[in-house]
């Protein structure tokens, strides 16, 4: 009886599972066979998911647009950027978090998740300003940088509660060893510490990489756009082609959901070790 309710159970979990993943996930389909129906079905007074005739030509279209493949390109550098920096510097300041001592340590630590509470909005204008004064306007070091004022903060604390969850026998056996504390982070913390490397990096990634408000405000000439605010680009006035515009939707959003899946476990434990202390 206790095997067949607990099948039970969990076959209704699945279900109810499966149901909120299908809904989060309906925009996405729609969006996906939209890109793949010619215009003669997109506006239709009988619309349907699936198109009568496939069709790759919203996607040719798409990368016929000269600008298209360097908002591509743009968005692959500020994101991977960010991505490299927020890990090597958030992985510095766990590491001296955890294992060194160093006057103020806990008032730092309260700090570091402060800054990260104040909403992206309050901010637009004095990193305009920051860097207006620094020359950074319509640069991606400006883009890299602001969204390092974002992607450090939860990057250092995430690694913070990684590093607390390592065995502090390993630690101790390098530092007896003679293992300096940089060769310590390259050669035992970062090896062990994958699963939270790994979401951080994600992390980082995907917040440079569909973020919009900073890089509208920034960014000002056509060369130095991102994919982000490509996309506003093939809004019309008039009309809009939807086919092109999903199209553009499903290059930016693929790429980052098939890397995601690919490394979605190590994201999973990399979110969730250090929550429970043993």
């Amino acid at each position: 009886m206790k095997i067949r309710s607990n099948l039970l159970f969990n076959t209704i979990k699945l279900l109810i599972l499966g149901l909120i993943a299908f809904v989060l996930s309906f925009p996405i389909i729609i969006a996906f066979f939209t890109a793949l129906k010619p215009p003669g079905e997109i506006f239709t007074a009988e619309p349907s998911i699936l198109p009568h005739i496939y069709t790759l030509q919203n996607y040719i279209d798409l990368f016929s647009i000269r600008e298209f493949p360097n908002y591509l390109l743009n968005s692959l550098l500020v994101a991977s950027t960010t991505a490299l920096i927020t890990l090597i510097i958030a992985s510095l300041a766990a590491c001296a978090i955890v294992w060194m001592k160093f006057p103020a340590k806990q008032m730092i630590v309260r700090s570091i998740l402060f800054t990260y509470m104040f909403p992206e909005i309050l901010l637009v204008i004095p990193l305009f300003l920051l860097c207006y004064h620094l020359n950074l306007v319509d640069t991606k070091a400006g883009l890299v940088l602001t969204y390092l004022s974002f992607s450090l903060p939860f990057s250092i604390w995430m690694l913070k509660s990684f590093f607390e969850s390592l065995s502090i026998e390993l630690i101790e056996a390098a530092l007896l060893d003679g293992c300096s504390y940089a060769k310590l982070l390259r050669k035992v913390v970062l090896p062990v510490s994958l699963p939270g490397v790994t979401a951080v990096m994600i992390f980082s990634f995907i917040l440079a990489w569909s973020e919009y408000l900073f890089a509208n405000t920034l960014i000002v000439s056509d060369t130095n756009r991102t994919i982000a605010i490509g996309l506003q680009t093939l809004l019309g006035y008039y009309r809009t082609d939807y086919g092109l515009l999903t199209a553009a939707s499903m290059v930016m959003v693929l790429p980052v959901l098939a890397f995601f899946i690919a490394v979605q476990k190590y994201f999973i434990k990399g979110l969730t070790v250090g929550a429970v202390k043993e």
